[in-house]
């Protein structure tokens, strides 16, 4: 939910300046007859032109002459918005621009995207141009360039490249085990929403990554993946009957399955932590794993997806103290939509794009699912942690986990002050702006998931 809280809601996924690369190259399309672009121009051509104007400073060119969508033009006020809302977290966490190193095309359902390949002071990034079917901007984020060689692990660690799944569909991951002969208890780690691959990489941070590699330096294995909808975007955009199954419990459950057959893992000790969507996933995935040894909620939501994303939408609106006639007709679609997915019924034939761009499926699996009621009936220990400055998963939500499960003896509750969505401390207003700028996981967050698994 790093993103937004859909995994397949392409245009907020990509307005929060989290997203990561789409995988899977694809021709380039030529300009629609809808372009305000000229004939022949290729989206290379455009996406190029449009970084290049962000790095010489022409962002009131930028704002007045690129054909960004409705979707966007309700966020992107002016030029000084660019300016200080897309490209200075960029300058602040990777230092001065250098130069524009190439392109790479890629494809999330309609949207079709640039990856700009850019070299800063600090770092290599992907500038990411997504364009709607009429060529209009329909997204701006960065992430890492994924070829750039990551930070090695601590002495003694050891990474392992692995693959599971089913035939089809199979995923490469990461094991990470301590220094040692094992066996290790191990952690598997579930995605939030979004196409995520397995460091949950959003804009600089990597947050399932510093988890593996604290938690071994404390003893711990962890098992992080690439998830489907990162591996099999265009495979996956192209099912119609969708549902939380497909995207996120079955690959958790068959990576459980996975480490039951490693030698070097403790199979008593299997435990499962799912962040945010992951989270909102644990009782679902805790009803078909009843032998792992616990399970972890980390800012999982239980606030119905549909009013999360409207609530979600309104806070960003409001971030700047005005919102404006564009908000607030994004503000009321959003609404309008939250709407309709409440009035689903079997039968409906609503497409998805009325629908937050996601199949009826989807929403009708989860219309009577209820996330914390539905941890009533987990019996292995349960570890529900959130961070009190986190925006997109509220307190709000913390407290219904504690009210809902406040019986339950085999559940332990955590909360930090000052952290975020990534369980990343702070201190300014939360706001999409926090996933731009470099940090790690809270050492208390890794120190508290150490503690509960040796000591349970």
């Amino acid at each position: 939910m790093k993103r937004h809280i859909a995994w397949i809601l392409a245009v907020l996924i990509l307005l929060t300046g989290c997203g990561g690369e789409a995988p899977g190259a694809t021709g380039t399309p030529v300009p629609s007859s809808a372009s305000p672009w000229p004939e022949g121009t290729s989206m290379e051509e455009m996406a190029v032109s449009l970084v290049s104007d962000m790095a010489a400073g022409e962002f009131d060119k930028v704002y007045s002459e690129y054909p960004f969508s409705s979707e966007m033009k309700a966020v992107i006020t002016d030029g000084q918005f660019i300016r200080d809302q897309l490209w200075n977290p960029i300058i602040r966490a990777y230092g001065e621009f250098s130069e524009i190193t190439g392109t790479k095309t890629s494809q999330y359902q309609d949207y079709d995207i640039v990856s700009v390949k850019t070299a800063f002071e600090k770092g290599r990034l992907y500038i990411n141009v997504v364009f709607d079917a009429d060529m209009q901007v329909a997204g701006l984020n960065f992430a890492p360039d994924p070829d750039a060689v990551a930070a090695k692990a601590p002495e003694g660690i050891s990474e392992t490249d692995i693959t599971f799944g089913k035939s089809g569909w199979e995923l490469p991951g990461t094991l990470t085990k301590p220094a040692g002969e094992g066996p290790f208890p191990v952690v598997i780690l579930v995605h939030g929403s979004g196409p995520n691959d397995r460091d949950e990489t959003l804009g600089p941070n990597k947050p399932f990554r510093d988890i593996a590699l604290g938690l071994a330096q404390r003893g711990i294995a962890t098992l992080r993946y690439d998830k489907r909808t990162y591996v099999y975007q265009q495979k996956m955009s192209g099912l119609t009957d969708i549902t939380l199954y497909e995207e996120t419990v079955e690959d958790a459950v068959l990576a459980f399955e996975f480490l039951k057959k490693d030698g070097s893992i403790d199979t008593n000790r299997i435990y499962i932590l799912g962040h945010s969507l992951g989270g909102m996933s644990i009782p679902r995935i805790a009803a078909i794993t009843p032998d792992a040894a616990g399970y972890i909620i980390m800012a999982g939501p239980v606030t119905p997806l549909e009013d999360l994303m409207v609530k979600q939408t309104a806070y960003i609106s409001e971030l700047d103290g005005t919102v404006t006639e564009q908000e607030k007709q994004a503000l009321e679609t959003y609404k309008a939509m939250r709407d309709r997915v409440k009035s689903l019924t079997s039968g409906s034939d609503i497409p998805p794009e009325q629908l937050f761009g996601i199949p009826a499926s989807y929403w009708l699996d989860l219309k009577d699912y209820h996330p914390a009621e539905a941890a009533k009936a987990i019996g292995k220990p349960l570890l529900i942690l959130q961070g009190e400055r986190d925006y997109q998963v509220t307190m709000e939500d913390f407290e219904q986990w504690k009210d809902a499960l406040k019986d339950k003896d085999n559940v332990t509750f955590k909360s930090y002050d000052g952290l975020n969505h990534l369980m990343i401390y702070g201190t300014e207003t939360p706001s999409p702006q926090d996933y731009n700028t470099p940090g790690k996981v809270d050492d208390r967050v890794i120190e508290d998931i150490a503690s509960w698994i040796l000591g349970s």
